[in-house]
């Protein structure tokens, strides 16, 4: 393998304890499908924005509540970002060059179907497929990042299927 191992790790503000390890599966749409979702239960999603560019998230068919932004440090490693991998380093907490508040506008405390993920952010959400099971997507908004692969498809299960799915 060249390059970082295709890793991001999101650690706490002091940067003594992670919180999480994501590891790069999947990075164009025609991937295999590695997010399922069940149906009629609520989730929290976060969209870390590693980039320096704000991007609009848009999820198909179903509303959602933005609960929070968390300002963010991110450190990528030389070739840490290519065509078929992802690897950085994210710390929660502003970084000494953020100038953004990173709260919620008064435009974004009711049902959305896209948020804001500004540079250096982790936007969280809560969100709930309630209608219909199977495949869905998400995406950026700008027509160039989706044009680029900025998109995912997932699988909506229906809740029959649920004993099945590991928690």
């Amino acid at each position: 393998m060249t390059g970082p191992e295709p890793l991001i790790t999101v650690v706490n503000e002091g940067g003594d304890r992670t919180i999480a390890r994501f590891r790069t599966i999947a990075c164009h749409f025609e991937d295999t499908v590695t997010f399922f979702p069940m149906l009629g239960r609520y989730e929290v999603w976060q969209f870390i924005n590693l980039t320096g560019d704000t991007h609009p998230m848009h999820i198909h068919l179903s509303p959602f509540q933005v609960l929070a932004r968390h300002p963010i440090t991110v450190a990528v490693p030389e070739g840490g970002i290519t065509d078929s991998t992802t690897a950085a380093s994210v710390r929660h907490g502003r970084s000494p060059d953020d100038e953004l508040e990173h709260v919620l506008d008064a435009n974004e405390l009711g049902l959305k179907d896209t948020v804001r993920v500004n540079p250096k952010e982790i936007a969280e959400l809560a969100v709930r497929f309630e209608t219909y099971s199977g495949r869905y997507m998400y995406h950026c908004h700008i027509l160039e990042h989706e044009d680029r692969d900025m998109m995912r498809p997932i699988v909506v299960m229906p809740k029959e299927l649920a004993s099945f799915m590991s928690s």
